[in-house]
């Protein structure tokens, strides 16, 4: 059960730092200032980084290995969240923390450039910046089709609707 405990901790961690990015997503969408997407863009990469860290970190899968084994101890919930911990740390580990950085500076510097493109109906703006987006996408893809034995699209759909993946 201690076991457990310290993946719950762990778990919320991340969720916290995850928590911060979304605001820090949420203030780039709204509000941030134009000159400050250099800056915006290093901080989301950081606390990224940072997550994935924590999330990859190897007495993760350690401790994941324990309360499995533990797992006759747990709730029906708590064998729930395990498996959900399990499933985001198979999807986590599958991808180089270089990656998962260099992906979200690629990213956040083309949400400036969205807005621009939204405002001024010339959507031709965002393509340079997708070029940069879309191979990072595919190799992200590609490292978690071969960790979870799934097709690239298959694998990056599983971070969003797990079932979906399991249902083809």
């Amino acid at each position: 059960m201690q076991v457990y405990r310290s993946l719950e901790e762990r778990f919320a961690r991340i969720s916290s730092i995850e928590d911060a990015i979304g605001i820090l997503q949420w203030d780039t969408e709204t509000m941030m200032p134009e000159g400050a997407a250099d800056s915006r863009s290093d901080q989301l990469a950081t606390l990224k980084g940072l997550a994935h860290e924590l999330l990859t970190a190897p007495d993760t899968g350690e401790l994941l290995a324990q309360a499995d084994q533990d797992s006759g101890q747990l709730y029906d919930w708590q064998r729930s969240n395990l498996r959900e911990m399990r499933r985001i740390y198979l999807h986590g580990s599958a991808v180089p923390a270089d990656l998962v950085e260099a992906s979200s500076r690629a990213v956040s510097k083309s949400e400036l450039v969205w807005r621009e493109a939204r405002q001024n109906g010339d959507f031709a703006l965002l393509l340079p910046h997708l070029a940069q987006v879309l191979p990072f996408q595919r190799q992200i893809g590609q490292a978690k089709g071969e960790a979870l034995e799934l097709s690239p699209y298959d694998a990056l759909l599983d971070s969003y609707d797990p079932v979906y993946a399991r249902r083809q």
